[in-house]
């Protein structure tokens, strides 16, 4: 009976706060926020007034009449420069919009192109804004706010990739003294793409497998190959590819020319597994696409997005939007994915994995036996963690604590080699690409694949 009344209660107080979230809450909070005193100016407000009346016109204190009246005024002032700034603000804000699409990082503050017009002479006053979620698909954001001269600036620095189509900012003016403060909330339709932050990745070498090469030779292609051909010396060649022996011998200068050839261009996929620390991973897909690593033919696929891309701005859309996949909901889609792609005649596969077991567990039980394509693996990670030697000394232990940034994930080599050998008859290769240096390790399996 306790039990269940106790499940009714928490049902009930569940209920309630639904209730107020979609009735009551979009009415208090207009009035909660064009109310003009903060909890310590109402304070404030009282001591004085309190003040003024018992002690400076019933006791006749002079001292404390005129140190009352004096800061009622103070907080009379800045409620005045408050409310000034306010205005501006509300009517400088209404006229200001963020540009058309636009692509954003994640963790990086970037100008969104948002600008306020916010004047100086307006006295002890700070005007600021934030990204708020009012339920309906806004995404997160840390927003800094900049002054470029007369205008306000609009930095931000979004937490997850994702389309984002509707913004709702939250202003507010304050008083230098956190007396007097004035809020509101306008929302605007946007149209913003936030991809994973590329670091160190731009210059990370190509993979083992999807670099472009010189295979086939061909008289009526581009001379990229090596300079296995040869022909008569011509003003303006270097010295340096002269065939001296040849010249020795028959007094005639020949010089190394490259050969005719074309890169053979397989047909390849790639698929990105998505989980809570794959944002490095996804920066190795989006270094993959931008720079064309994938090949002349490809298709691009991630967890939660139910279509296949096939040009470089569909791909970038479809890895935006799989940051907002949920990796419980995911199901079977990476083994249909390989299905589809093989039956289609694609003949090779990168698997983008993060550093998290369950990810690999998922790939592992996806990929079918047998199958046609060959597989390579990829992660990503913030940065390689050194080999410990032994226990880490005291010092050691502190700067793991105290240096190093919240939230970083660290994996050292053996322990992406002990989830890479769980898989090691599913992939040819697996290799580890770091964001922060843009080091590649090409292939941590030691060629067990």
């Amino acid at each position: 009976m306790r039990g269940w009344l106790a499940r009714f209660g928490f049902v009930s107080q569940k209920g309630v706060a639904r209730l107020w979230r979609r009735f009551f809450l979009p009415w208090m909070r207009p009035i909660h926020g064009a109310f003009p005193l903060t909890r310590t100016g109402v304070a404030f407000l009282l001591l004085f007034g309190l003040a003024v009346w018992f002690q400076g016109v019933l006791h006749l204190d002079l001292v404390l009449l005129v140190a009352g009246l004096a800061g009622l005024l103070v907080i009379l002032s800045l409620l005045l420069c408050t409310l000034a700034g306010a205005a501006w603000l509300a009517w400088r804000s209404r006229q200001a919009r963020t540009p058309g699409l636009l692509d954003l990082e994640t963790r990086t503050p970037q100008p969104t192109g948002y600008r306020v017009a916010y004047p100086r002479w307006i006295p002890f006053t700070v005007a600021q804004w934030q990204w708020v979620n009012d339920g309906r698909g806004e995404t997160a954001a840390a927003i800094t706010v900049e002054r470029q001269g007369g205008e306000l600036v609009e930095m931000a620095a979004p937490e997850r990739r994702c389309i984002v189509e509707r913004v709702v900012r939250r202003f507010a003016v304050r008083d230098l003294f956190g007396l007097a403060e004035i809020a509101w909330r306008r929302a605007e339709t946007v149209s913003l793409r936030v991809l994973p932050e590329r670091g160190m990745l731009a210059q990370m070498p190509p993979p083992a497998g999807m670099a472009d090469g010189d295979d086939l030779s061909d008289v009526y292609a581009e001379p990229r190959g090596d300079r296995v051909e040869m022909r008569q010396y011509a003003p303006g060649d270097p010295l340096r590819m002269v065939l001296w022996k040849v010249y020795a011998r028959t007094s005639r200068m020949m010089v190394r020319t490259p050969e005719r050839s074309v890169a053979e261009r397989r047909k390849g996929c790639a698929y990105l597994v998505t989980s809570a620390q794959d944002d490095a991973t996804a920066a190795v897909a989006r270094i993959a696409i931008e720079r064309n690593l994938l090949g002349d033919d490809w298709c691009f696929a991630a967890d939660g997005v139910d279509r296949h891309a096939t040009t470089r701005e569909e791909a970038l859309e479809v890895l935006a939007r799989s940051g907002e996949a949920d990796p419980a909901a995911r199901g079977g889609s990476l083994g249909a994915f390989l299905s589809k792609m093989e039956n289609e005649g694609y003949q090779f596969c990168i698997l983008l994995l993060p550093p998290e077991a369950a990810a690999w567990e998922y790939a592992a039980a996806q990929v079918p036996g047998g199958g046609v394509m060959r597989m390579q693996i990829l992660t990503g990670v913030e940065a390689v963690q050194p080999e410990p030697e032994g226990p880490p000394a005291w010092k050691e232990r502190l700067k793991q604590w105290f240096v190093r940034p919240a939230g970083e994930e660290r994996h050292t080599l053996e322990e992406l080699r002990r989830l890479a050998t769980g898989t090691a008859g599913m992939a040819a290769t697996a290799g580890v690409a770091e964001r922060q240096t843009g080091n590649l390790f090409q292939d941590i399996l030691g060629g067990r694949g």
